[in-house]
């Protein structure tokens, strides 16, 4: 993807608007026992909203059940990973099931590539409501490239811009107050989920 230079400087300006913007709600919700994750909701609405504004033609060709980019290598953060998992305590969700499947893939991947995201079951995203933010950016106007795991898959140029805007706007917002470390999605819920055992058994102690 070859940008002009005026498209690159309206890129680069989005971005900062978007990481000024969440700055200052990061800022003003320190004292909100998980501030951190307060933007992660506002990311994953605006890149709903930027999917339903995108430019109608050509048509988006993903549908429920068409699950090809789930068998790709998914990297969030470490406030997304801490937001997952934070949906799926409120779901009353067993976190021995997240580590279950998280660590079998982790275990599996050592000899395997191309394997299906642990968090995909029945062919359908098992966290839809809350799936990153790389998942809900990922579109494509040819099934048949993704099919064929094709290296360059047509997209709708405007959505993609605004997406990565708002991702890497977010990012950095969350970088000012916190280095956002990037994994593959089982590691870095498993990385969550460690924390939280040494938490509670620091306070068990």
């Amino acid at each position: 993807m070859v940008l002009s230079q005026q498209e690159q400087q309206a890129f680069l300006s989005a971005i900062e608007r978007v990481k000024q913007d969440n700055q200052t709600l990061l800022e003003n919700s320190k004292q909100h026992p998980i501030w951190p994750l307060q933007v992660i909701p506002r990311l994953h609405g605006a890149l709903d909203l930027i999917a339903t504004q995108a430019v109608t033609y050509p048509a988006v060709a993903c549908a429920s059940g068409c699950n090809h980019c789930c068998h790709l290598t998914v990297e969030i953060n470490s406030a997304e990973a801490s937001f997952i998992v934070y949906r799926w305590i409120a779901e009353r969700r067993e976190l021995a099931a997240l580590r279950h499947v998280c660590q079998a893939y982790m275990d599996a991947s050592r000899e395997h590539v191309g394997l299906p995201c642990p968090l995909l079951q029945d062919q359908l995203c098992s966290i839809y409501a809350y799936r990153p933010a790389v998942c809900r950016k990922a579109h494509s106007l040819d099934q048949s490239a993704c099919a064929g795991r094709a290296p360059h898959i047509p997209q709708q140029l405007e959505r993609l811009l605004k997406s990565e805007a708002w991702i890497e706007g977010v990012t950095r917002a969350l970088d000012s107050f916190q280095t956002q470390q990037r994994q593959p999605l089982p590691q870095a819920l498993l990385q969550v989920l460690d924390a939280l055992e040494r938490q509670q058994s620091e306070q068990q102690a």
